[in-house]
């Protein structure tokens, strides 16, 4: 547990702002501190693992398409168990309950079976794999910057999420709409071309897994405005040193419930 003496001080304008850090932020601006400024580690959570292994597997196969290389399922399942066992030793320690780790790792076979068995899989070469991108967008004071998941051949990009239940559409896109639109705004900075779609593929981890797309159509000016104003917002207040307990239903699930607990509520003057 960290003993905080002061609030955190007001730092300098951050060199850019990513839709996970102004997400994060802009739910409990005290967590962000806690984990993006001051970086505590913190056991990761056995969602997170299988998230993120699940993720490297479809990474692993979208590049193969890409390239024209082998893309088979066993090929697909080699890069799965790969990352699962690399991202423990190297990201780890994950939280794990007695027998959970097996049950978890072929969770995750089977949700990356599924979706390769999909009609979500797209078929031919994507226009991209992974892409990280950064761009000065008009109203933002610092660039705008992503990695998308994948870009298909008509510019429509993907962002690929694992969940334990099957999402709510309209929900869905609510949730991830600063992620999007980021995205949009990037994708048009960079390369002029409108997509035709905003897309979210959930890969659901139920008994018998489904792959479930959700898309929204792309955002006119008034969202794009809307959500500049959020990444404003977030920036702004990080650099003013605005990080302060936001309680919440999250809460309850919170790994920096003891370090919130010591913050002591003292407010330094911001910066003009």
């Amino acid at each position: 547990m960290i003993a905080l003496a002061q609030q955190p001080k007001p730092v300098a304008l951050p060199d850019y702002i990513s839709p996970s850090a102004a997400k994060s932020y802009l739910a409990c601006s005290l967590r962000f501190y806690f984990e993006r400024v001051l970086q505590i580690r913190k056991p990761t959570t056995p969602a997170l693992h299988l998230g993120k292994s699940v993720h490297a597997a479809l990474q692993a196969f979208h590049l193969a398409r890409w390239r024209g290389t082998d893309d088979s399922p066993e090929v697909v399942a080699a890069s799965f168990e790969d990352a699962f066992t690399k991202l423990e030793r190297d990201e780890g320690p994950v939280r794990w309950k007695e027998g959970e780790r097996e049950k978890c790792r072929l969770a995750g076979l089977r949700v990356v079976a599924a979706y390769l068995n999909s009609p979500e899989v797209q078929q031919g070469k994507p226009r991209a794999v992974e892409v990280p991108l950064i761009e000065n967008i008009t109203g933002l004071c610092v660039p705008l910057t992503g990695t998308i998941d994948l870009v298909t051949a008509t510019f429509a990009p993907i962002d690929f999420k694992s969940a334990a239940a099957k999402p709510d559409a309209q929900h869905a896109a609510f949730d991830h709409e600063l992620q999007l639109v980021a995205y949009q705004l990037l994708l048009e900075q960079a390369t002029g071309e409108r997509p035709p779609s905003l897309d979210l593929v959930f890969l659901v981890k139920t008994k018998v897994p489904q792959v479930i797309r959700v898309s929204s159509p792309p955002a006119d000016r008034s969202r794009k405005d809307r959500v500049i104003r959020m990444f404003d917002t977030a920036v702004i207040g990080m650099s003013e040193g605005r990080f302060h307990p936001q309680p919440g239903m999250t809460c309850l699930s919170c790994q920096f419930r003891n370090e919130c607990k010591s913050w002591p509520g003292i407010l330094e003057r911001r910066v003009a």
